[in-house]
């Protein structure tokens, strides 16, 4: 398919795609091409139509020329939608559009994600749903075939939704600082510290009921609340976040900081304003004192689980890691009585990220406790637990247990 092939088959919803398809000498264009491409072939004839989401389809992705070639700071997200249920290797399908694009010289993270159009018009109001319906791509196929999804507003989404999206980010900030075992200013550390401000903007948003779904609108609308007459109530002073929110954006869509480098936030900027932030929502959610422990408020998170949407989540835990089932199986069902895998794991991440401001005044004793109650929890025997392994730990749980599903 050619590039002008490309953007006619582009939905008109789209035209914030367009622009991005002529920069980074066609990458954005090939990209797009290669993964409908190779998404249609592994699909056959069972696809209906292949949609794509992420930053790259709501023209916010930055390609960086470095000596490798280019390299998107952003995502493309391909999902496939089908007419009945499909047996799809999606993982080996999201290794194999990375690899014919590093081919090209382009370094972009890529997910795959599959649907069946009956489960496509039944999704619940949530943020991935809102995006994709307000701002996803359909590049192969029906070009109707979002038209068919829900209609839900923005204020529908769960408030809990966008703590959870905080809590994904911090993760993600742990994963990136343990891989990168250098200074909290190394850039790939800033690129993280930007996606966590930009998640924290979602996060707030999404709870005052004045939720956007693209970067640029977000900055946007705290900047206008932050010049308001009648300010609403932040955890995070106003002035003070959303300047921090329009530098974050600013590296996101431009892959540059913007102004003195020294307005930029900084690794403990994130942790306190992530963890004011964390607070004040389960405070607003739970309608309870936020200064109350870490550990009641996520137990009181838990306890709103009904007892069969508990047992599903760990059913299915028990399905992605069925020897570690059969391992800690009475372990697993103590914790099955009273959490689930996802507040397991969020609770692990949000203790080691509050204490990341100086990770080496955390004990290996400390660490371990931290640790201790992932369901996915075995550090090697006699070796001392450092804090990149902690990390890293915690990462895995995520990655296996929580990335894909919404239990």
């Amino acid at each position: 398919m050619r590039l002008t092939e490309l953007q006619e088959s582009l939905d008109p919803r789209s035209a914030a795609l367009a622009p991005t398809l002529q920069e980074g000498h066609g990458a954005s264009a090939f990209i797009v091409q290669e993964g409908a491409r190779l998404c249609r072939i592994a699909a056959g004839d069972q696809v209906h139509a292949i949609v794509l989401s992420g930053s790259i389809s709501r023209g916010e992705a930055t390609l960086k020329r470095d000596s490798h070639g280019w390299r998107v700071l952003g995502d493309a997200t391909f999902v496939i939608l089908t007419d009945g249920p499909a047996e799809l290797g999606v993982r080996e399908l999201e290794r194999e559009i990375g690899r014919s694009l590093l081919s090209r010289q382009i370094s972009c993270k890529v997910a795959v994600v599959t649907s069946t159009m009956a489960e496509l018009q039944k999704l619940k109001p949530h943020i991935y749903a809102y995006e994709l319906r307000e701002r996803g791509v359909v590049i192969w196929g029906d070009k109707g075939v979002l038209d068919g999804m829900p209609s839900f507003r923005a204020a529908e989404i769960p408030k809990e939704d966008g703590w959870w999206l905080l809590c994904n980010r911090m993760i993600e900030q742990l994963e990136t600082a343990a891989d990168t075992r250098s200074s909290h200013n190394s850039s790939a550390v800033e690129y993280r510290i930007a996606k966590l401000y930009l998640a924290m903007a979602a996060c707030y948003l999404l709870v005052i009921d004045q939720y956007e779904p693209s970067y640029r609108e977000r900055a946007e609308r705290l900047a206008s609340l932050a010049g308001s007459t009648d300010p609403v109530e932040s955890p995070i002073p106003f002035e003070r976040f959303s300047k921090y929110v329009w530098q974050c954006t600013q590296l996101k869509l431009q892959g540059e900081k913007i102004g003195p480098s020294g307005d930029f936030p900084t690794w403990h900027d994130a942790v306190h304003d992530a963890e004011l932030l964390w607070r004040w929502v389960l405070g607003r959610i739970l309608t309870t004192d936020s200064r109350t422990s870490r550990e009641a408020l996520l137990g009181a998170m838990a306890a709103r689980q009904s007892p069969v949407a508990r047992s599903k989540s760990w059913i299915r835990a028990a399905y992605v890691q069925p020897w570690v089932a059969v391992r800690d199986c009475i372990r697993w069902a103590r914790f099955a009585v009273s959490t689930s895998p996802r507040y397991l794991v969020y609770s692990a991440a949000s203790e080691l990220f509050f204490a990341s401001s100086d990770p080496d005044g955390v004990t290996a004793d400390e660490l371990a406790v931290i640790v201790a109650n992932l369901p996915l929890s075995h550090p090697e025997p006699g070796n001392k637990l450092t804090w990149p392994a902690a990390a890293k730990l915690i990462a895995t749980n995520f990655h296996v247990l929580l990335e894909s599903t919404r239990s």
